[in-house]
């Protein structure tokens, strides 16, 4: 998750496999889905804030022996040969959050990650343009869902911030004095924020 990535050659070929899935199984069949969902998203940003979430394991599969968790990362890109189905089978087993790791771009891949129980979401600011993540954070707050922001730039910040964006996962600690108040703070290497990250 944390290693450096061509996010433009990744974000290029999931919008090629995206629009074959669309022509598969169309929007409006994917949403007539939701009927026989019975997980509604948990409240992430809440439970940040009340420190209830302090520990979250990345893992590329469901195949770990980590007890010692508050909610998952689980790496969905069919890129690297991960599978959303996976969302599905640890939501079935276990009430703990869930935050989808992929190249999100496009509200069809938002209202996937509900169907598949996922609470919350990753996103690229770098990746989109203001107007674009607004729109795409709009619809996951429609759907109750929550989109996590992966900052690695004032840049970044300046987007998601605009964007509306409540939780941020940062890297570097340079960011940490330009962050408004009310924010959710995550991080793999920076201590005392609102949860660290772990890998399996």
């Amino acid at each position: 998750m944390f290693k450096t990535i061509d996010l433009k050659n990744h974000f290029s070929k999931t919008q090629k496999i995206l629009e074959s899935k669309k022509e598969i199984f169309p929007y409006d069949m994917l949403g007539r889905s939701l009927a026989s969902n019975a997980f509604y998203p948990k409240d992430i940003y809440t439970l940040l804030l009340e420190g209830k979430l302090s520990h979250f394991l990345y893992s590329k599969d469901l195949n770990f022996n980590h007890e010692n968790f508050d909610a998952i990362i689980l790496p969905t890109s069919p890129l690297l040969n991960q599978d959303i189905q996976n969302l599905s089978l640890f939501r079935r087993y276990h009430e703990k959050p869930i935050v989808q790791f992929d190249f999100i771009f496009d509200e069809y891949q938002i209202l996937e990650s509900l169907v598949y129980g996922a609470d919350a979401f990753i996103v690229f600011p770098k990746m989109l343009k203001t107007m674009q993540l607004k729109k795409l954070y709009n619809f996951a707050v429609h759907l109750s869902l929550e989109a996590i922001f992966y900052l690695e730039s004032k840049t970044d910040l300046n987007n998601a911030i605009l964007a509306g964006a409540r939780i941020f996962l940062l890297e570097d600690e340079k960011l940490l004095p330009l962050i408004p108040k009310n924010k959710a703070l995550i991080s793999k290497n920076i201590k005392n924020l609102h949860a660290c990250i772990k890998e399996s």
